[in-house]
Order: structure tokens, then sequence, then C-alpha cells
């Protein structure tokens, strides 16, 4: 009966406990679910809303929404958006100036334009999205379907048998799920529907025990675990929630079947241990009487043992059925020292180690459950002085006619000192053992012939065989082909030559595909090892490696890609715009137009010279910008780069000082242009953050190094703002500034002094600064070139030059040439038009590769300058095609590009264009262009 009581309270306790555990993990999960739900609708209804700001944006550009191209352009992208969003968003509108139109997408993805009505309001609270440009010309509205979009995220998250979903808006709930037949309601418990419209009005989530209303023929309720999470569907002016609950009977009755299954098992298990106990006394009581009848057998039994073992290291003792020793020889007192009367009084056993009597007893139970008539064993024996020796028992076990046990007797030899000399054997093997199987690596160990003999293993899913099937066989036979001939090889190299061999393998296993490293090599004499690792983890990591790698080229290249359409995109305008302004200095303009024109241009200057210096920075990342080595002279290159600043030093009434090495070699070999860029960049720095009536100082010296080698070491030294020491470190890092000086004095792409420090590690220097607020600034850098041969310079070192000696507008006198330009951009065309005009040159036109090669077919042309991008067909293409004419094949093809990249020039030449100009096009280089032209054809 105490066993029952024990049963039914413990099935009570752990049914209870669990049930509360399973209820939290179901408010866990509900609460989880439902702030998940309204986290990614209220992102996805963010994203509806930016997209629709971008797509208003957008529509600023358009002039007419009517014309064919912008109007399929628009169409596609009101598409997409109507796609992207299709149960949230039910049509778009877009209105202009008392017009408007509609556009929606029907459930067979059928797209359709609709008139609507210009004295169609948008009213109605979350009804409708409107997003107004930012000049209010357009007016772009969209109509939400606001419930069908929470329905559709709320149907992504199952929430098991009984649950139930809800969204609120303001103080309404609406429901999700499940599917309501006609008639049907579920509402909240008054008192929890006001708890829940406080907390979400509040903002707060919550979770909550409480009593859903469902009201079909009559009304039911529902005792649920309810979680709720609010939201905002920005800029909509309702609250939003979503509410997931599920029936808390539902969840608890999971349990409720398999613990009436346990407590009905526990009540069986209960009665047949009662009745086993029942059985197992009556035999005991049986035994015993048949014990008694044995007892004179059993004593003439003993001393006739107690014979055999007088002159043995031994002692016989006798068990009843219950392992109580009934009797001992008297030669007990030679092996462990008790007397027999001492041994058989002391029933607790103290002689024995009580963690082996555990385990002794489990034998001896499973010795007699199996009807074993012998077992043997080994044990610890602790002697009447304390000392611990090691005996051998061997006993024989009776049973009666019915197979129970009755008694046994058994016979212990001391064997302590045999059993040291095993142990110490046991150690030294056991050492070695723990040492082969400490390693990962899988050991074999063969003869000379090559046959297995041992092995040390880890792992037997790395094997194709079980170990122990291989022993006594032939290598060559154990593997499988072709991979035990390559084994076989490399065994018999290590019997020839001594020295390890090493052989790589690629297998396919159960477990999937692995890769082995093997060693074999000589144990001694008459042995070889081999030890195999699976490298498998490494080789993965290596092919991982490969694969980063290639997606991060693949990255740079998309990127590259990127900064080349971007430059075609701001060069391409550019062009026109500096090019046009350069024509208007050439006019006749008062005092103010000419101050008007200077900050134009010099405004198209610095944006141009910020693009430059974005484009090379990523260049610099991608490592893929190199030295052009060439012959000039450095110091008249350093005037000119300081003189371009004199009129910006003039302005500020700036001191400058120049001194230049005498032993510095006048003409050297290194990269002129990025030697001049480093410089622009450092002096024009020193320049902006100097203040008005301040210093600046350049000193060059150059240091032979190693025959014609030099090292030539720049100082630029500034009265200026000077740079906190805790933000040295910072200016060379990428779109960075220190943010010092006067507002209008900071303008820039903040790379300057990034680029300069990586084009100086490029050329073998390092920059170093030196500064203190208010006490200027030093920037020390060098870079490395060799001598060159002095050389004659060009015939116009600049277009300033060539108008000084009266010739720009004799060009074309002096070099006659047929021309055709190539330009889909009109600005462009015509600033080129007006440019070869003033060269003397009336040009051909056409504004894409198709015209060009229907101009060629017509006119034999001596030149042709070709835009790199149009469209129908591009500049490659139509260079390609023109050069397979027979009047192109003679024609010089120079290409106009914004593509400043080293690869796109060398697509270009390899189209079959002769040269390349890049854009914003200088006059000087274009009369070289010419001039060159002139020369090779002529």
């Amino acid at each position: 009966m105490g066993s029952i009581v024990i049963i039914l309270f413990l099935a009570y306790f752990f049914y209870n406990a669990l049930s509360k555990n399973l209820i939290g993990y179901s408010q866990q999960f509900l609460s989880k679910q439902v702030e998940i739900a309204s986290n990614e609708s209220q992102r996805k209804f963010n994203n509806l809303f930016e997209d629709l700001s971008f797509f208003t944006k957008n529509l600023e550009s358009y002039d007419d929404l009517e014309s064919d191209n912008k109007k399929q352009v628009l169409e596609g992208r009101i598409r997409r958006l109507l796609s992207s969003y299709g149960t949230l968003v039910d049509t778009l509108f877009i209105a202009k100036q008392g017009s408007t139109k509609g556009y929606l997408v029907k459930g067979n993805n059928y797209f359709e334009e609709i008139e609507v009505s210009t004295t169609k309001e948008f009213a109605g609270r979350d009804r409708y999205l409107i997003i107004k440009s930012h000049d209010r010309i357009f007016k772009v509205v969209v109509s939400l379907n606001v419930g069908a979009f929470l329905a559709d995220f709320a149907s992504n998250h199952y929430l098991g048998e009984g649950g139930f979903k809800f969204y609120f808006q303001e103080d309404k709930a609406r429901v999700i799920s499940p599917d309501l037949s006609e008639g049907e309601v579920i509402s909240f418990y008054p008192g929890l529907k006001r708890e829940i419209d406080n907390e979400i009005k509040g903002g707060l989530k919550g979770v909550y025990d409480g009593e859903l209303i469902w009201n079909t023929s009559g009304a039911k309720r529902i005792n649920a675990i309810i979680a709720q999470y609010p939201f905002n569907l920005h800029p909509l002016r309702s609250n939003y929630a979503f509410v997931f609950a599920r029936d808390r009977e539902v969840v608890v009755a999971r349990i409720f079947n398999t613990y009436m299954l346990l407590l009905v098992g526990l009540f069986i298990l209960l009665l047949f241990i009662i009745y086993f106990m029942i059985k197992h006394f009556r035999s005991i009581n049986s035994n015993n009487y048949k014990l008694q009848k044995k007892s004179g057998e059993i004593n003439r039994l003993f001393d006739q043992q107690t014979l055999l073992l007088q002159g043995t290291k031994g002692f016989v003792y006798f068990h009843d059925a219950n392992g109580k020793i009934t009797n001992v020889s008297d030669n007990l007192i030679d092996v462990l020292g008790y007397e027999k009367e001492e041994f058989l009084n002391n029933q607790n056993r103290n002689y024995l180690i009580p963690e082996e009597f555990t385990k002794l007893r489990s034998e001896v139970d499973k010795a007699i459950e199996n009807k074993d008539e012998y077992l043997e064993f080994e044990l610890n024996n602790i002697k009447k002085d304390g000392s611990v020796i090691r005996v051998k028992c061997f006993e024989r076990l009776f049973y009666d006619d019915e197979g129970n046990f009755t008694n046994s007797v058994g016979i212990s030899t001391d064997i302590h000192e045999k059993y040291l000399a095993e142990q110490e054997l046991i150690k030294s093997e056991n050492r070695l053992r723990a040492v082969l199987n400490s390693l990962p690596d899988i050991i074999f160990i063969y003869n000379n012939e090559g046959i297995f003999t041992d092995y040390y293993v880890q792992s037997m899913e790395l094997l194709f065989v079980p170990p122990e099937e291989a022993m006594g066989k032939y290598l060559g036979d154990v593997m499988p082909y072709p991979l035990n001939e390559k084994l076989v090889a490399a065994f018999n190299r290590v019997l020839e030559t001594g020295r390890v061999q090493t052989e790589e393998m690629d297998i396919n296993l159960k477990s999937g595909r692995k890769f082995f490293q093997a060693r074999f090599f000589k144990l001694d004499d008459k042995r070889v090892i081999s030890v195999a690792r699976d490298i498998t983890e490494q080789k993965l990591w290596e092919n991982g490696l490969k694969e980063a790698k290639e997606m991060a080229e693949g990255a740079n290249r998309a990127k590259s890609e990127f900064l080349a359409s971007m430059s075609h995109e701001i060069r391409t305008p550019m062009n026109g715009l500096l090019g046009m302004i350069g024509l208007l200095e050439g006019t006749k303009l008062n005092e103010e137009q000419e101050q008007y024109v200077k900050v134009i241009k010099d405004s198209g200057e610095s944006l141009l010279v910020i693009i430059k210096d974005i484009l090379d920075y990523s260049k610099i990342e991608e490592g893929r910008l190199e030295l052009d080595l060439v012959d000039f002279n450095i110091v008249e290159e350093i005037y000119k780069v300081t003189n371009i600043f004199s009129g910006l030093m003039s302005a500020k009434a700036l001191k400058f000082g120049l001194h230049i090495d005498d032993d510095l070699p006048r003409w050297m070999t290194l990269d002129k242009e990025k030697l001049k860029q480093i410089l622009f960049n450092i002096l024009g720095n020193a320049i902006k953050f100097t203040p008005a009536g301040g210093e600046i100082n350049l000193s060059v010296k150059g240091e032979s190094v190693m025959d014609k080698n030099y090292m030539i070491s720049f100082l630029i030294k500034d009265s200026g703002i000077g740079i906190p020491k805790d933000k040295i470190e910072k200016l060379i890092h990428p779109f960075t500034q220190v943010g010092h000086g006067n507002a209008g004095e900071k303008n820039g792409s903040g790379l300057g002094l990034a680029i300069a420090n990586k084009l100086i590690e490029l050329m073998g220097g390092s920059l170093d600064i030196e500064s203190e607020p208010g006490n200027g600034s030093e920037f020390s850098f060098s870079v490395f070139g060799r001598v060159a041969i002095p050389k004659a310079g060009d015939t116009f070192s600049s277009i300033e030059d060539a108008k000084n000696e009266g010739v720009i507008n004799k060009i074309s006198e002096r070099y006659p040439l047929s021309i055709l330009l190539v330009e889909d951009n009109e600005i462009n065309l015509k600033f080129m038009v007006l440019l070869m005009k003033q060269l003397g040159y009336e040009v051909d036109t056409a504004s894409n590769g198709e015209e060009a090669i229907a101009a060629v077919e017509k006119r034999d042309y001596d030149l042709i300058f070709m835009d790199y991008q149009m469209p129908f067909m591009n500049g490659l293409q139509a260079s390609k095609a023109i050069k397979a004419l027979k009047k192109g094949k003679n024609v010089r093809i120079i290409g106009l590009s914004a593509n400043v990249f080293k690869e796109d020039i060398e697509k270009a030449l390899m189209s079959g264009m002769d040269d390349y100009l890049t854009k914003p096009i200088k006059i000087q280089e274009l009369v070289n262009k010419i001039k060159t032209s002139f020369e090779i054809i002529s």
C-alpha cells in the first residue's frame, strides 16, 4: 500500500510540474512568434514607404510622363512596385497638375492603366498612403489593404492545434484564423480586452492567461494563453498589434494520455515485484531445509579440501545460500592472519574492499542466474595487520533439483607476488598503448612481407574494413584498386631506401569523401609502420579559402564595373561643362562675368579632383594601381606644381620658400604623375589649413643608393593651425578630416592624404607627420628613382605656349585632316564641334556606332574621334566593324571616354582603336593627338 501511495504521489507531482513547464514553453513560443510577425510586418511596410519615397523622388526627373520611352520605363517601375507589395497595395495613383492616373496589377499578373476622375479624393483613415514630391508637382498615392497584408504575414506562423490569430487596429480586434463560418464570432473577455487595449496604446508587449468567447450556436469559453506585440505602420496613424493565442486545454492534453499510460505501467510493475518477492521467500525456506540435510556431507568435503591445501598458500571456505561464510580451513591464519573463529564471527567482511565487494556480488548473482557450476575471479584481501594482498578464488556452486542455488565451496590462493609482476608489465604496455591511442591517426604495423600484424585506430568509420579483419592479410589484398598499388609502391620504397614515404589519398567511404595523408617508415628491422591522418578539414578549408578568394575577386570586378560606369556618367557631362566654360573664357566678358566663369570652372575642377581621388583610392585598395615609369626633369616638374598654387598663396598672402639640393640629379626615372599627385595633395593641404599671412616651405634633397638608384626626400613645413597628436594617425585613413580651420577651407573628399600615403608606399617610401596644435605641421616622405639621361622637351609644353606662338587657330593649316566626330551626348557634341571649328576644322558628326559605319562607307576619313559608350552600338563594336571595312583599314580611331581604368583602355585598343583620350578633354591633349595622327598618316 505504501508503494501504491508513493507511485500516485510521484505521478501527480511530475504531471503537475511538466504541465507548468509546457504552459511556460507555450507562453515563450507565442511571445516570440508574435514579436517576429510584428517586426516583419513593420519592416515590410517601412520598405513600402521607402520604395514609394524613392519612386516619387525619381518622378521629379520626368518632364513628360507621356513620352514613349519614359512611359515604358515608368510603367515597368510601377509594375515591379505593385508586384512586390501585392497583398498590401491595391492600386497606385499618380496625380500631376489636375490629371490623375491609376495603375493596378490583377490576379493573373495583368498590368492595367485606369483613368481616374480628377475630383477623386484620397480620404479614409489608414486607407491611403500619400507621398508628395519635393517640388509639390507630383503626388503618388497607394490604396492600402492593411487587413489582407497583416493576415498574409500572420499565416506564415504556425501555432499548432488550438491556435488563434488576431490583429488589433486601434481598439478593434479582427480574427485572422481560424476560418469562421457564418454566424461564428471569437471575442475577448471584456476585462482582458481592456487590459490588452491599454498596453497596446502604451506600446507595451504582453503575455496573458485569459478567456476567449466563441459564439457559435451557444457561447463557448476558451481558457487560453495569449501574447500580443504592438507595432506602428509609419506614417499611418492607427496603433496596430498582433495577438496570438492557444487553447490551454489543448496544450495540457498532450501530456495527459502519456502519463495515464505511465501510471498503469507502474502499477503492473509493482504487481510483478510483489509476485517475485513471495516466490523468492518460499525458495529460501526450501533451500535452508535442504542445506541442513547436506551439512554433514559439506563438512566431510571441507576436511578433504583442507588436507589438499596444507602444502599451498591458500585456504578453503564455504558459503550458504545467503552468501554467509559457514566454515573455513585452519590454514586461513597463514594467508590472512585471522584465527578461524575470529574470521567466522567477522561477518561485516572488513577483509574485503567495499568497491570490489559490490562488483563481486554482481558477478556471483550473474553466475547464479545463468546456473553456472563454477566461478573464478581475482580480488584484493585486507590482512589482519592492514596490508593488502591479491588472491585468486575458485568456487563450485551447488543447486537443488528445482535449480535454486543452495551453497558453494571455494579455494582462495595467495598470488600477490605474481600479480605485482604482471601489473608492472601491464603498466609498461599501457603507457605505450596510451601514447598510441592518444594520437588521432590511423596506425597499422606490418611485417616486411606487407602482412598486417597490429593496429591502433580511433575511429572505425575511416576504414574500408574493420581492422581485426585485416590482421594476417596482405596490404595489397585489403585495400581497393588502384589505391592498393599506390600504397604497395610506397611500402616497397621504404624497404628499399629506409626513408619515410608520404602519399595523399582521396577516398570515398560510407561516411563520405575523405582526404588522407599516409606516411610509411620502418619501425625496426622486421616491421614497417604506416601513420594515416584525416586531412579532410584542411582540404575543405583550403577549398573554402579558394572560393572566398574567387568571391572577393568577383566583388572587386563588380566594384570596378560600377566605378567605370560612375566615371562615365559623371565625366561625360563634366566634359561638356568644362569644355564649354573653356570656350566661354575665350569670348569677350566683363569683369563680373569673368569672376562668375572662374567660380564655375574652379568648382568643376574641384569636383573632378574629388572624383579622381575616389577612383584612385579604389584602384589602390584593389591592388590594381601600377607605376608608370618615365624619364623627366624632376626640378622642372616641381616648379610647375608650385606655380599652380601661386595664385592661392598670393590670395592668402602666404610666404613660400622652395629649396632644391644642388646635388639632386635633374633628370630622373620614376612615376611623374603620381609624384605630382602626392605634392598636389600635401601642398594643397598645407595651403588650405595655413591662415592668411602664414609661411610654407618645401625642401627637396637626394641621396645615392647603390649605383644610379636615388632616394629623393621631400619636407613640407607650414605654420598652420596644427594637428592634435591623437588625430595624426587618422589623417591617412580614407574620408577623414580633422575638422579644424575655417568653414570654407574644408572642401574635399577626405582622401588626399590617404591617397598620398598609399602612392608613397607604392613608390617605396613612407609618410611621416609631426605636428602640434598652433605650431604648424611637418610632412616628410621619400621615394625611390633612378638617374636618367637628359632629353629634349616637346614642341609645345602646354596650350598656353601654343597660343603664345599664335598657332592655335592655324592647326588645320599645319595638319590638314578629314575628321568624323562620333558622340551621343548633345552637349559634348556641340562642344567638340565648336572646338574643332576654333582649330579650323569642319567635321562630320554621328550620334551612334551605326551612323559612324554608314558615314565611313560613304566618305574617306583620316581621323575619327569615337565615343566609348553609345546606344544601339557602342564605340568598341563600331571600331571593330569600321576596321573590317575596306575604307576603314587606314583610318585612325581615337577613343573618347570617361572610363580611366587601365583595362578599359586595353579593351579599346584591342577593339581596333588606335589611341585614347579621357574626358574631360583638354585642348592641348586634343591638339597633340591631331598632330601625332597627321605625322603617322603622312
